[in-house]
């Protein structure tokens, strides 16, 4: 399947492919680039997609030199493949999350949270300045997140009452609001959400079967009852090659 882009407004062939001028063409290979790669991301362009470096040229407006420095970019992002003869072809199969949740679509997007490692460990001052009603310990939890059997992220978990009774994460959950009810007895309230990155260290590449330094999205999150009482804070650690966020 081929998904047609946009055409400018003049129609035509490129300058280049007549012997001609580039002119005032777009340049930017950052704005080629980042066009694809929220198509990619968004799965406007599906995985198996092949991305013609002509077609782009002439329907993006822009110049030989801008189309190839962006594909080169999104192939060492690991969103596509480019083989001589064969040319680019869109590796990614995204996964787009919920922004305020904890789970991805279940029609679409099925999530599998692999439990490796439940202990308690003591109430650091940090963990206090995020959930203020926590006693000496809590509980962390440590989790590897897949899709499809392929690792997208990991999920680090700090429960104010060790005690409660560890839910398993299944493919049948739908949005966070129940499971925090049976989890915790309470009506869920609200989460507070923060998106940043990082590099993967190695240990995590490994668990995440990346290369070491390679872009991770970090997710924190402060979960409370409808009462404003703080019961969990959580931070993931997503594949940037394969995750992005959506909101509602």
């Amino acid at each position: 399947m081929t998904v047609p882009l946009p055409r400018p407004a003049a129609v035509g062939r490129h300058p280049r492919s007549v012997g001609g001028s580039a002119g005032a063409r777009q340049r930017s290979a950052r704005v080629v680039h980042q066009l694809l790669r929220s198509s990619i991301k968004s799965g406007i362009l599906p995985e198996g997609e092949q991305l013609n470096e002509d077609a782009l040229i002439e329907r993006l407006d822009s110049t030989r030199a801008s189309v190839r420095s962006a594909l080169q970019m999104l192939s060492d992002e690991g969103l596509v493949t480019r083989r001589r003869r064969l040319g680019t072809v869109v590796h990614s199969a995204p996964v787009q999350l919920p922004v305020q949740d904890v789970v991805g679509d279940p029609e679409t997007d099925q999530l599998e949270y692999l439990l490796l490692g439940n202990q308690m460990i003591p109430a650091h001052h940090l963990i206090k300045a995020r959930m203020p009603a926590s006693g000496d310990h809590i509980r962390l939890l440590d989790y590897l997140i897949k899709r499809d059997g392929v690792p997208i992220g990991t999920l680090v978990a700090f429960q104010v009452n060790p005690n409660v009774i560890l839910m398993p994460h299944t493919l049948a959950m739908d949005h966070i609001a129940p499971v925090f009810e049976l989890q915790y007895g309470r009506r869920f309230g609200r989460m507070e959400t923060w998106i940043d990155a990082v590099v993967a260290d190695a240990s995590t590449a490994r668990t995440l079967d990346i290369e070491p330094g390679s872009i991770l999205l970090v997710r924190d999150q402060v979960l409370a009852d409808e009462d404003g009482n703080i019961h969990e804070f959580a931070y993931a650690h997503y594949r940037a090659d394969m995750v992005s966020f959506r909101s509602h």
